[in-house]
Order: C-alpha cells, then structure tokens, then sequence
C-alpha cells in the first residue's frame, strides 16, 4: 500500500511539471507577443520616416521655388533702378550685375534643393534603421515562442524524471 506521504509527493511533482510547462509556454507567448508588439511600432516608425523624407523633398522643392521667385524679383528691381537711373539695363556693367544676380539666385536654389535632399537622406535613415529593428523584434518573437515551448518540455521531462525517480526510490523501500 502507498503511503499517504508517497503520494503526495508523487502527485505534486507531476502537478508541479504541469504548472510549470504552462508557465513557460505562456511567458514564452507573451514575450513573443510584445516582441511583435515593438516590430509594429518599428514598422510604423519607418513609414513615418518615409513620409517624412517625401515632406522634405516636397518642401525643399517649394522653397527653391520660392527662392527663385525672390531672385527673379531681385533682378527686376535691379534692372528698375539702372533704368530709372539712365543706364543702359542690357549692356556692360550693368548686365553683368544682374548676371551676378542670377547666379547668386541659382546657387541659393541648389542649396535649398540640397539641404531637403540631406533631410530626406536623414529620415530615409531612419526608416532604414526601422526597419532593420522590426526584423530583429519579428525574429526575437519567433525565438521567445520557440523558448517558450522548449522551456515546457524541458519542464515536462524534468517533473517525469523526477517522479520516475522517486517512485523507484518509494518502491524500493516498500511504500507504493
């Protein structure tokens, strides 16, 4: 006959084995699920990187706009006053001002052109960066369920173990 004490310490290795495979298995599930939890925020980080570098490619683009307009007003002013001024607005010194003019006008376009072009390349990085965490969260949450299971096996085998081990142990000196 088992001894009463026998039982329960039988039983309670097996219920032991139990609770602890569902433990690992859940906090393997809830790891893997913030895990994919932190891949979509990434992911909507990166799209938002995206946009963004659109924004400013749109906005540099507007700006240069702009900054051609007030050029080609500069030089309309320019070539008001030599006129007002009985000068000879198409010739010499005069022509050449507002050449100088031109250039200047150009050279500020290309720069704000170039400055969105650097935002842009700024926030495409960061998507890039985005990215490159999602993957790695995504793969994390495949490794964190994985764990998880094998965590639960591993508690599985142990609890059997241990209860193959005791009962021998109980058997040898007559208690089951």
């Amino acid at each position: 006959m088992a001894g009463p004490l026998a039982v329960v310490g039988l039983g309670s290795t097996l219920v032991g084995g139990v609770v602890g495979a569902f433990g690992s298995a859940a906090a393997g599930q809830a790891q893997s699920n913030m895990y994919a939890y932190q891949a979509g925020i990434a992911e909507l980080n990166a799209k938002i990187a995206k946009q963004n570098a659109a924004y400013e490619v749109a906005l540099g683009g507007q700006q240069a706009q702009a900054q051609g307009m007030k050029t080609r007003a500069t030089i309309a002013q320019t070539r008001a006053n030599q006129g007002a001024g009985g000068l000879d607005v198409n010739s010499g010194s005069n022509l050449e001002v507002q050449k100088s003019e031109a250039e200047l006008g150009a050279y500020d376009q290309a720069l704000v052109r170039n400055n969105a072009a650097r935002r842009a390349y700024g926030q495409e990085v960061v998507a890039t960066q985005e990215e490159a965490q999602a993957n790695l969260d995504r793969m994390a949450s495949s490794t964190a369920r994985t764990a998880g299971t094998l965590d639960a096996f591993t508690s599985i085998l142990g609890a059997a173990g241990s209860f193959s081990s005791k009962w021998s142990t109980a058997s040898a000196v007559g208690l089951i």
